[in-house]
């Protein structure tokens, strides 16, 4: 089989052992649920609390504050969907902020606006202050950038929506794993993670919900002290404990290694093409993610030379109706739809060896030429 090398980490980490083996110990338990009360059913729900456990010290919250969700765009829309419900008001939600968040918002009913971004990659906060300071019921701003990594000013724009008696949410998705999430989590009202982010299975995720703070549930249901009914998935939540349980005993070295990675990945592209635009580089990034421009090539080809080198990728664009569209999120950093379009994301983990950069860097430049526009 010839060589491959995975660069699409902030899509989908690989499964790792540990996920794996927890999801198998599910298995092996046969028919089980969590809210039956005979011998298998408490088993299931042993595991189930277990896993609620480590994904509290994840995060620093205490575990009754964790609600399991189907996946992190499930806990972005309980949040914002349930302070729209709930309080009604205006929405004020950042420009660079993932789909799942946008989507919720404008399908919500309430008033709706966009906090501005700047060039580096961030929210303005002085606009964004104001803006929240002329009344609001929700904020919500990401912790991290998914195409670029961009840490925003989250504790700052936290403080102002406390001070404004609004819902403070955070999307922590692209965040978890690659900066401590405690002392952030404490300043927010709710907080949304994804357990195949970090290495577990799709099919898992958690809105963190401040202790005191009631939202009406999306699902209802009497699962999750009624905060989201349906019958738990629970392998994927057993292996998403697993991944968080991995991430908080490793942390030092973990984030050591993810940042070694980031640092040789960012070599390789400039090795590559010296004239190419690292996004976000201005502003503080999480490593794992890097965001690269390289004028007058065509994304999308470059992708597919890429990935039939062996090199697997993404686009800073969304895909719709099989038609690359701009980057919302680059578009409103002030890129230019061509400059937009030239942009493709690497995205790597803790465990990204050495033979799939050295690959990236053998045929990233081949790759490159095969993807250049014509002059003119």
């Amino acid at each position: 089989m010839s060589a491959r090398a995975y660069l699409d980490w902030a899509a989908s980490a690989p499964l790792h052992p540990l996920a794996r083996e927890a999801a198998e110990r599910v298995f092996a338990l046969g028919a089980a649920n969590p809210s039956s009360v005979h011998g298998p059913g408490r088993a299931a729900r042993a595991i189930l609390e277990e896993a609620r456990g480590r994904v509290a010290r994840l995060v620093g919250c205490e575990a009754s504050e964790v609600i399991f969700t189907g996946s992190g765009t499930e806990a972005n829309a309980a949040a914002v969907l349930g302070v729209a419900r709930s309080r009604g008001g205006r929405l004020l939600v950042g420009s660079l902020e993932h789909p799942s968040v946008h989507l919720a918002a404008q399908s919500s009913g309430a008033s709706f606006q966009e906090l501005d971004a700047l060039p580096s990659g961030a929210i303005d906060p002085e606009r964004a202050r104001a803006a929240i300071a002329g009344g609001a019921s929700l904020v919500a701003v990401q912790l991290a950038n998914n195409e670029t990594g961009a840490v925003q000013p989250v504790s700052e724009l936290a403080a102002a929506a406390r001070d404004a008696g609004a819902h403070f949410h955070c999307d922590a998705v692209q965040a978890a794993g690659k900066i401590p999430l405690t002392e952030i989590s404490l300043r927010c009202s709710s907080l949304s993670l994804s357990a195949h982010k970090l290495g577990g299975l799709p099919g898992a995720g958690a809105l963190i919900l401040r202790k005191g703070l009631e939202l009406p549930a999306l699902i209802p249901g009497h699962q999750e002290r009624g905060r989201r009914g349906g019958t738990h998935s629970l392998a994927a939540i057993a292996a998403f404990g697993a991944v968080a349980d991995l991430a908080v005993r490793e942390e030092a070295p973990r984030l050591a290694r993810l940042g070694d990675r980031t640092t040789r990945l960012e070599a390789v592209i400039r090795g590559a093409s010296p004239g190419a635009i690292l996004q976000a580089s201005d502003c503080e990034r999480v490593p794992g993610i890097v965001s690269a421009t390289f004028p007058r090539v065509d994304g999308e080809t470059l992708l597919v030379a890429l990935d039939l080198a062996g090199v697997a990728a993404a686009h800073g664009a969304a895909c719709s109706t099989g038609a690359m569209e701009p980057s919302r999120v680059l578009r409103a950093m002030g890129l230019e739809p061509g400059e937009a379009r030239s942009t493709v994301r690497f995205s790597v983990g803790p465990d990204t060896a050495d033979e799939e950069l050295s690959l990236l860097a053998e045929v990233l430049p081949a790759a490159l030429e095969a993807a250049a526009r014509p002059l003119g």
